[in-house]
């Protein structure tokens, strides 16, 4: 039995979004503030605490709260409270269970038909209100005695939202529903990603049981700012201690005391224990007797004062309770080995050690239960589906050993005999990240994409895009793409925007190009190096994930009757061998054509997509003044002719070797035939050293200094008012996450 996917409405940024899970580990990504910590508080609150606040309600509802209480207070119309009032508005959570025919007895109690016999069933938990007709009058009397102590001062409640704040647990409360699997409706591209849950079924009584309790079991690593808030918990904050000690005795606590249950061996233990004990009583009432002889001169203690009577402590939990139980060896001299407490070890392996324990705690824990429950106490059924929630590892790793983490922790999760190649039990582990080195590591298919896109409303949502289904069937595409951003350590996926450059030279001048817009500068801008001939295999993913794209490529223009490249001239019928130009966006290889090409043509957008556009960038001509006052106009082909072409007169004096030699020697001689042919037979050699030619300028020039090419600095503004945009429409009302 497995968890097949979730679906989440009303629910803080998550207005509608369906959730596919992966049979183990399920990778939560997207920039920040795009709905992956709703999406684990989500889980956490419907399935483990089963409380929510009024925050949690998604931003937009509230106003709908707040009209629905409007309603309520107007004496001129008579309302009728009734439970479809509340239907758009309540958060719930759809969890849909994929079950085999074997697995029926987990389930007997909430089949959707008498007639099922396997696959999916679903159970609606919706935080709804108990009794509206109570909630109506109980709000209605506290709005009027307000209003009739005082029609100016603010007095609570001032609206339905108002009331809520304080009155959300009295009135409301988690309910489950069983839910019709052939009402399911699939998710697609072309709604932007929104789920379509089917309707409550009220019809139906909610069940009066929790269906989860004995089904699933939810363990938690949060991050620091805790999924255990004190929303959840009454006002105080459930803080763990990351040391493996104070985790060690709690697992000790819960499997291995031997006082809970003793083995044979564990009543010997007991008993050396004890005997152990009694005679260090004696031995420490014997130091004491001083002390107690000079205590008894102050009165005490007196005839009728107990006496004080001195033990040791020594219960077998208490070997492992002080702070420096875990030591780490530092090195050894042959004869003695030196050990430090585990604070002094470094934190980086302090903090994967302490996170993979508690893995270990959790599986155990789910498999064994509690040991501390006494003989009469009935023991739980293990329950046939483990969910482990670990929210952003990163926070308490770092980038050396995220990668570490993230590869084992699945496995540790299942290493019992009881889970190992085994099928009666689940594992769904799910993680929310921000690491590209974590995404990395992860399986492109366990991907699930968050993405932030404009309500009706204009207040921001997010829905998730299940990256597996990007390229649809597995293609030649699909894998070069996977292993690509494996290759890269891809930030994509939490990028505002993205910009793909054709080689080094780009690659080591963008950040001080970037650096010059103030937006972009300030902006998450993954810039990935992928060259002309791959770029345009990444136009379903960046489509899919709807972020602005520049795709900085080269002209390459070649002889359409040779097919080979020759020096860009105008007239001559030549054409752009470039794929990325001839499959994106501009579709149109004629160098004339090209090279004439108006600004607004070079971009696309996809209206079924929001937010999603792409602008193409590659050189263009650019006109060169001589110390004679003539003006000519040259056509590069690369990044680096280009810039030098920009730079003309400071390449005239830069210092270097390779490129920069010959272009410098080239500009000097200000003929315009010899200049194009040099420069163009400079870059086109298989053996220039572009890579080198960007280092050298960085030595001999400050960047900050050397002019951008025309065609980068036009994509750049583009991109720059891109993001300006949709920071000023899309986010100015960031709605918690």
């Amino acid at each position: 039995m497995k968890i097949d996917f979730v679906e989440i409405k009303n629910f803080r940024k998550l207005k509608s979004c369906k959730i596919d899970l992966s049979p183990k580990s399920t990778i939560f990504v997207g920039a920040n503030n795009s709905g992956k910590t709703s999406a684990m508080f989500a889980l956490v609150k419907f399935l483990k605490y089963r409380q929510l606040i009024l925050d949690d309600f998604t931003l937009s509802n509230l106003s709908s709260i707040d009209e629905l209480g409007v309603r309520y207070v107007d004496s001129t119309n008579h309302v009728t409270p009734q439970i479809d009032d509340w239907k758009d508005i309540c958060p719930f959570i759809d969890v849909w269970l994929n079950v085999r025919e074997d697995e029926l007895r987990y389930v007997a109690n909430i089949i959707p038909t008498l007639s099922w016999r396997s696959g999916l069933i679903g159970i609606r938990l919706i935080y709804e209100p108990k009794d509206v007709e109570k909630l109506f009058k109980e709000y209605v009397e506290a709005y009027n005695l307000a209003r009739s102590r005082s029609n100016k001062a603010k007095l609570w409640p001032l609206n339905l939202a108002d009331y809520l704040r304080q009155k959300l647990k009295n009135h409301f409360a988690i309910n489950a529903y069983i839910l019709d699997p052939d009402k399911i409706v699939p998710t697609s591209a072309g709604t932007m990603n929104m789920a379509f849950p089917q309707e409550t079924p009220y019809n139906n009584s909610p069940l009066d049981f929790d269906p989860f309790k004995k089904l699933i079991r939810i363990d938690v690593i949060s991050a620091q700012r805790w999924l255990e808030d004190s929303d959840i918990n009454g006002g105080e904050t459930k803080v763990e201690s990351n040391l493996l000690s104070a985790q060690l005795r709690d697992y000790y606590d819960r499997q291995l005391d031997p006082e809970h249950k003793p083995s044979a061996s564990d009543l010997k233990a007991l008993i050396e224990l004890q005997t152990a004990k009694d005679t260090f009583d004696k031995q420490i009432s014997k130091r004491f007797q001083s002390a107690m002889d000079e205590l008894s001169k102050l009165g005490y203690p007196g005839k009728y004062n107990p006496e004080i009577v001195i033990e040791a402590k020594a219960q077998a939990s208490d070997i492992i309770s002080h702070g420096t139980v875990v030591k780490y060896p530092i090195f050894s001299d042959g004869i003695n080995r030196y050990e430090l407490p585990e604070k002094f070890n470094g934190l980086g392996y302090q903090n994967l050690i302490s996170m993979s324990f508690k893995l270990i705690s959790f599986r155990d824990s789910w498999i064994n239960g509690d040991r501390r429950k006494s003989d009469d106490e009935d023991i739980d059924a293990i329950p046939p589906i483990h969910l482990v929630l670990i929210e952003e590892p990163e926070a308490h790793l770092h980038v050396q050993v995220q990668q570490v983490f993230i590869k084992n922790a699945y496995d540790i999760l299942r290493n019992n005999p009881i889970l190992k190649n085994k099928t009666t039990f689940s594992t769904q582990m799910i993680v929310s990240t921000h690491s590209s080195n974590i995404a990395a590591e992860c399986e492109f298919a366990d991907l699930r994409y968050f993405k932030r896109i404009k309500s009706e409303t204009g207040l921001p949502i997010s829905v998730v895009v299940n990256l597996s289904s990007v390229f649809g069937t597995l293609t030649q595409t699909t894998r070069f793409v996977a292993r690509y951003l494996k290759a890269a350590h891809c930030d994509l996926f939490f990028a505002d925007a993205a910009i793909l450059i054709e080689g080094a030279g780009e690659r080591i001048f963008m950040p001080y190009f970037i650096s010059k817009y103030n937006a972009l500068d300030d902006s998450f801008i993954s810039v990935l190096e992928i060259g002309g001939r791959y770029a345009h295999y990444l136009k379903p993913l960046i489509d899919t994930l709807g972020i602005s794209c520049l795709v900085i490529t080269d002209l390459d223009s070649t002889s359409v009757k040779t097919k080979e490249s020759v020096m860009p001239e105008r007239g001559k019928s030549y054409c752009s061998s470039n794929p990325t130009i001839a499959n994106w966006v501009i579709i149109n290889t004629d160098l004339d054509y090209l090279l004439d090409l108006g600004a607004e043509s070079k971009i696309e957008s996809n209206p079924k997509i929001q937010n999603a556009k792409t602008r193409i960038a590659y050189q263009t001509p650019i006109k060169v003044k001589f110390s004679d006052g003539s003006e000519y106009e040259f056509i590069p082909t690369t990044f680096e002719d280009s810039l030098a072409y920009t730079n003309f007169e400071s390449f005239k004096s830069i210092k270097g070797k390779g490129l920069i030699r010959k272009f410098k020697n080239a500009f000097i001689t200000e003929n315009s035939t010899q200049i194009s042919q040099e420069i163009y037979k400079a870059v086109e050699n298989k053996n220039a050293h572009k890579a080198e030619f960007a280092l050298d300028i960085l030595y001999n020039k400050d960047p900050q200094n050397i002019a951008i090419p025309l065609y980068i600095a036009e994509g750049l503004e583009w991109l720059e008012n891109e993001i300006s945009s949709k920071e000023d429409n899309d986010f100015l009302n960031k709605e918690k996450d």
